[in-house]
């Protein structure tokens, strides 16, 4: 199964902003994953993911550890054609709250781990223009909040976003399930969510 017209578009659309950046290698495991670094962040990840049911678009951005900007966080789930699912957000790594439009259709309430994020994430049902939305703050992101550099160190904030995100178990079953243990906890754990180094 494909990407349905409208998340492919997105895909793309993220991919062409992002590939103006210096690439980073990426062990093959048999579907889309994109890195780069540069000037104004640590590094880049998008990722593309297909199966006969369950379509996933992945991309988080983590900033050096001297910004202060927020952490980029975007991911579209579609099942069956279907979209279901959306999570954005622009995480802070200090005391402020960078507020993200109210979209789609509210889903159930979120899991323990999801404190990481900030009060204005977006987790809904999102309809075809909803997930535009992303490839907007995406820019906003880019142009507008990066690189933020100061002389502090922010590597703990974005040590804690990782850490969290590491408890997401469903994503971690879903790919022992698909690519086995070994392989699922290495990408989970070096692609995915690297440590801040």
């Amino acid at each position: 199964m494909k990407y349905s017209p409208a998340l492919q578009e997105v895909a793309d659309t993220i991919y062409n902003t992002l590939k103006i950046y210096t690439p980073v290698e990426v062990k093959d495991y048999g579907w889309g994953n994109y890195k780069w670094t540069s000037n104004i962040f640590s590094w880049a990840h998008l990722e593309t993911f297909c199966t006969p049911k369950i379509s996933v678009l992945h991309s988080v951005i983590m900033p050096h550890k001297h910004s202060s900007a927020p952490i980029f966080g975007f991911d579209v789930i579609e099942i069956n054609g279907e979209l279901t699912a959306m999570f954005l957000d622009l995480t802070p790594v200090d005391h402020r709250v960078f507020p993200l439009p109210e979209i789609g259709e509210p889903r159930k309430e979120l899991p323990e781990w999801a404190e990481i994020f900030s009060p204005s994430f977006i987790n809904c049902k999102p309809s075809v223009d909803d997930v535009k939305v992303g490839i907007n703050v995406l820019n906003a992101y880019l142009f507008e909040f990066l690189p933020g550099t100061t002389k502090k160190d922010y590597s703990k904030k974005q040590q804690a976003y990782i850490d969290g995100q590491r408890k997401n178990t469903t994503t971690l079953k879903t790919l022992k399930s698909l690519v086995g243990e070994e392989t699922a906890n290495e990408f989970f754990t070096e692609v995915l969510f690297p440590d801040i180094v």
